[in-house]
């Protein structure tokens, strides 16, 4: 399954770029959303530009961090594009994440992967984001926090970052053991920034600080991530591309919501 990046808005080599015909052909995210077919129809999305499915135990909502909110990307590269302009995003996310909310009986997990993140490292001043990505989190953190989405999947920077739970900036350690390598029913959502998995540009530059929500970064290594997962417990693992080591690996765990619902009772 993929979802939608700054990269796929339009064609990147110089001699399309020079051609007004062909940027023109490959703009708005052309290529991207004739070459793959994500299930957009089944969920109500558009195109590949957002959509959801449930795989497992765990719904998975796709969101584009690149078009169709307030203060979106352009990610143009000629003067003669023009991107975005697919939708309504975010009452489709809404509509989204309520559902999936509603079936948490069946389908315990509520995942949202986006390409830019809302927290990085690099991209934080005292905690707080700034530049684009304080953009993303006005158009998005409030529906991850009402829609109590377990966890945040990102991209973009090519490196490794897992967060703390967070909530409008703070982590939320209840559950969270010292070590930080078990959240038990985390009361936030948990991000997870996993861009280093290699790419011709190398790694990112790294942040010279840190930030109080951030648990563990790798700067150095290409690596890649593992899910395993049940009704009640998620097993994460950060793999380097070289050696196949696990470098992170940490566990959350939840009360299933069938077995609450009889207790309560």
């Amino acid at each position: 399954m993929v979802l939608v990046g700054n990269h796929e808005a339009e064609c990147h080599s110089p001699r399309c770029q020079a051609s007004r015909t062909k940027s023109k052909a490959l703009g708005n995210y052309t290529a991207y959303n004739t070459r793959f077919k994500m299930p957009y129809e089944e969920s109500g999305g558009t195109l590949n530009m957002w959509h959801s499915f449930d795989h497992g135990p765990i719904h998975f909502t796709s969101v584009s961090s690149e078009s169709d909110y307030p203060d979106a990307p352009a990610n143009v590269f000629t003067a003669w594009t023009d991107n975005g302009n697919f939708g309504d995003q975010l009452s489709w996310i809404e509509a989204d994440l309520k559902k999936a909310e509603a079936n948490r009986a069946n389908v315990p997990w509520i995942f949202v992967g986006m390409h830019r993140p809302i927290y990085s490292v690099l991209n934080s001043e005292n905690d707080v984001p700034i530049d684009h990505t304080a953009k993303i989190q006005a158009a998005f953190e409030d529906l991850l926090l009402k829609y109590k989405v377990d966890v945040v999947l990102t991209g973009h920077k090519h490196y490794y970052e897992r967060h703390l739970p967070i909530a409008n900036n703070k982590a939320i350690l209840d559950g969270v053991s010292k070590d930080y390598k078990v959240y038990d029913n985390p009361q936030a959502p948990v991000h997870i920034l996993t861009g280093g998995a290699g790419q011709s540009e190398g790694l990112s530059f790294s942040p010279t600080h840190t930030a109080s929500w951030n648990a563990v970064s790798d700067y150095e290594h290409f690596g890649y991530s593992m899910l395993k997962a049940n009704r009640t417990t998620l097993v994460w693992e950060y793999i380097l591309s070289s050696g196949q080591t696990v470098q992170d690996e940490f566990v959350m765990h939840k009360t299933d919501p069938t077995q609450s619902d009889v207790t309560s009772s």
